[in-house]
C-alpha cells in the first residue's frame, strides 16, 4: 500500500468521524432538524453513511474492485447483498477493533463495539427508516431507532478508534488508530503479512 492509498484510507476514516461528530450533535441536542421526524431521518442517513464508508474503507488498495463495487452499490438499497458484493473481493473487509499489539499479537476487544452481524442489522434499520412507512403496515419505530442512536454511536466509535483490517488481493493489513477526537490525528501503519 502506497502513501496516496493510506492517505485515501485515512481521508475514509476522517469522513467517518466527521459524520460521527454530526450523530454526536443530534444526540446531544445541539443541532436538530424542523421536527423530530426529520432529526431520527438525518440520524439514520448519517449512519447508513458511516457503514458504506466503513465498508468501503477496506477496498481502497483495489481500485478497480472499489469502482465496480461502488457504482454497483449506488444502485442497491439492500444491506445483505451489498456486504454479498465487498465480501465478494475482500472477505476480511471488516475492522477488528483491537487495543494494540503485545509485541506478539494483536490484542482485540472482546466487546462492546458494532459486530459485523449488528452491521448488517443496522443498515437495514436505517434504510427502514429512511422510507416512508406504510399507513396499512405495522413496521417501523422511529422512536424506538431514535433511542437507539447513542448505543449506535458508541458502538461505531469503539470498533473504529483503533482497528486494523485485512485489504483485499493483498498481503497487507492495515492498523488505524483514529482517536473520536476531531483535533486529534489518524494514523495508518501498513504490515505485510509473511
Amino acid at each position: 500500500m502506497d502513501s496516496r492509498t493510506r492517505r485515501k484510507y485515512a481521508s475514509l476514516i476522517w469522513e467517518c468521524r466527521y459524520r460521527l461528530e454530526t450523530l454526536r450533535d443530534f444526540v446531544e441536542g445541539t443541532t436538530h432538524c424542523t421536527y423530530l421526524q426529520t432529526t431520527i431521518e438525518s440520524e439514520a442517513l448519517q449512519l447508513r453513511k458511516l457503514l458504506e464508508l466503513i465498508a468501503f474503507a477496506s477496498l481502497v488498495s483495489y481500485q478497480d474492485a472499489y469502482r465496480t463495487v461502488r457504482n454497483d452499490i449506488a444502485k442497491d438499497w439492500h444491506a445483505a447483498r451489498i456486504l454479498k458484493k465487498i465480501e465478494g473481493i475482500n472477505p476480511d473487509f471488516y475492522p477488528t477493533p483491537v487495543r494494540g499489539h503485545d509485541g506478539n499479537r494483536w490484542v482485540n476487544l472482546n466487546g462492546g463495539y458494532l459486530s459485523r452481524r449488528q452491521f448488517s442489522q443496522l443498515y437495514d434499520k436505517c434504510g427502514a427508516m429512511l422510507h416512508i412507512k406504510n399507513p396499512f403496515s405495522k413496521g417501523k419505530n422511529s422512536l424506538a431507532f431514535h433511542r437507539q442512536v447513542p448505543e449506535y454511536l458508541r458502538r461505531i466509535e469503539q470498533l473504529l478508534s483503533e482497528h486494523y483490517v485485512r485489504l483485499a488481493k493483498t498481503n497487507e493489513l492495515v492498523h488505524v488508530t483514529a482517536p473520536m477526537d476531531p483535533e486529534s490525528s489518524i494514523q495508518v501503519r501498513v504490515f505485510v503479512e509473511l
